[in-house]
């Protein structure tokens, strides 16, 4: 049971994505307090299901898949909800979908010829973009706080907020854009020796 513990909580974080959403769309005060609470439990799932992976030495192929499956999940149905609700430009989940694909392209090409996604970028930059522990919790942070910021945002939009922090919302989506394209790079322009033919 221990060892499937961190595949579950994979699962339960994007059931979670789908039932948050639904509670942010009713619009009422009680639902989208409730699912700002959710959104904070989601990214921090994202945190724990690597951790405990690797504490009870569980991590497997299916984990990881579970894993990356579940934050693209999240990021793709948060960044396309608030986008069609007009509090950001319907750019940014054209943005954060088009570098997730290419990543993972590239990703899926390296892992065919034994190079697991952390494994590939030699230059000790790069590398360090893309696998530390501050940009991958930097990456994770603005995202929650953009995310729980623009579900506070829609209370704003019903009136059922006497104050506005669409900008503060708008900034930390941005932030969080921002490391998500840094991120990105490493990986595709570490990508030719992985999509060449031997």
């Amino acid at each position: 049971m221990k060892k499937n513990l961190p595949n579950i909580i994979s699962i339960v974080r994007i059931l979670l994505s789908f039932l948050t959403l639904y509670l942010l769309d009713l619009g009422r005060y009680g639902t989208t307090f409730t699912a700002c609470i959710l959104i904070v439990v989601i990214i921090f799932t994202d945190f724990l299901d690597g951790f405990l992976a690797r504490t009870l030495k569980a991590e497997s192929e299916i984990g990881a898949i579970l894993d990356i499956t579940g934050d693209r999940i999240v990021e793709f149905i948060f960044w396309i909800f608030f986008a069609s609700k007009g509090l950001i430009s319907f750019w940014f989940p054209v943005i954060v979908i088009t570098r997730d694909v290419l990543v993972d392209t590239i990703r899926s090409s390296a892992f065919k010829k034994g190079v697991k996604p952390y494994e590939m970028h030699k230059n000790r930059i790069a590398n360090f973009i893309v696998t530390s522990g501050y940009f991958r919790t930097g990456y994770a942070l603005s995202k929650a706080i953009a995310f729980t910021l623009l579900g506070v945002d829609l209370l704003t939009i019903h009136g059922k907020l006497s104050f506005n922090i669409h900008g503060l919302a708008l900034a930390f989506a941005w932030l969080s854009l921002l490391i998500c394209i840094v991120r990105g790079l490493p990986v595709i322009l570490d990508a030719w020796p992985y999509l060449k033919n031997k």
